[in-house]
This record gives C-alpha cells, structure tokens and sequence, in this order.
C-alpha cells in the first residue's frame, strides 16, 4: 500500500469513528414525536457558569410548530451539588432525580448524568419525560 492509501484509510477510520461517537452521545436524549432537531440553534463546546461554576456546554434545540425544547449539557470544571432554591424543588421525572422549576410556562428539568449536566427547558412535563425516557 502507498502512502495516499494508509492516510485515506486513516481519514476514513476516523470520520466513522467520530459518526459513532456522536450517535452514542446522542442516544441519551430522545426527540418526542412531532420534534425535529434545529441545527441553527445549537451550540458546540462553548464556555458559560452553571450554578457559578465554569463550565463548556453543549445545546441542542427540537421544535414542533411553535413549540420548542431546549437541552443543554454543562460540563463543570468542579464539583456541582444540586439543591433547590428561588423556587425549584428535588423531583424524580421517569425514575431520574432533578431540580425541578416551573417558570414563565416553561418546566425546567436539570439532572446529574456522568460528571455532566442536563438541563431540559420544555412545554410541559410529559415532554420532559419523551425526552429522558430510557
């Protein structure tokens, strides 16, 4: 084999790579009936605070008419402990323990998952749990 052949074969073991890394990221979130991905809306690998921590975060954003759903995940630089406050409480949704707030007719979900955060901002609870089933 010559050297344009290994470095092809190469380029092309990483881009399935990388293609199946990025189902299996995005397997943990499920897109409700009705919901479609908005691509012009999502954010990659950005910097922000969560709970005052520094954090790189990740958006994806599904819409349905007028409807939309929000999933943000916060990957904080230190420990986050969840705790209620300014009106959220300690809720399990679909067997999976969160802060809990409803706000301005949104229902805003966030949850611990592998040293990261999840946070859903949707409609409604039902939504909530189309989202995080398993």
């Amino acid at each position: 084999m010559n050297n344009k052949k290994i470095l092809l074969t190469c380029l092309i073991l990483a881009a399935v790579i990388a293609s199946i890394g990025m189902v299996v990221a995005e397997s943990n979130i499920n897109i409700p009936d009705g919901y479609k991905l908005d691509d012009s809306l999502s954010v990659v690998n950005q910097t922000t605070k969560f709970f005052d921590v520094d954090c790189t975060y990740n958006r994806v954003v599904m819409v349905n008419g007028d409807k939309n759903i929000t999933v943000d995940t916060f990957l904080p630089e230190k420990e986050i402990t969840l705790t209620p406050s300014g009106g959220s409480v300690m809720k399990n949704i679909s067997d999976t323990p969160c802060l809990y707030q409803e706000k301005d007719g949104r229902f805003i979900f966030v949850y611990s998952n592998n040293n990261q955060f999840v946070q859903i901002d949707a409609p409604d609870e039902k939504v909530i749990a189309e989202v995080i089933s398993k």
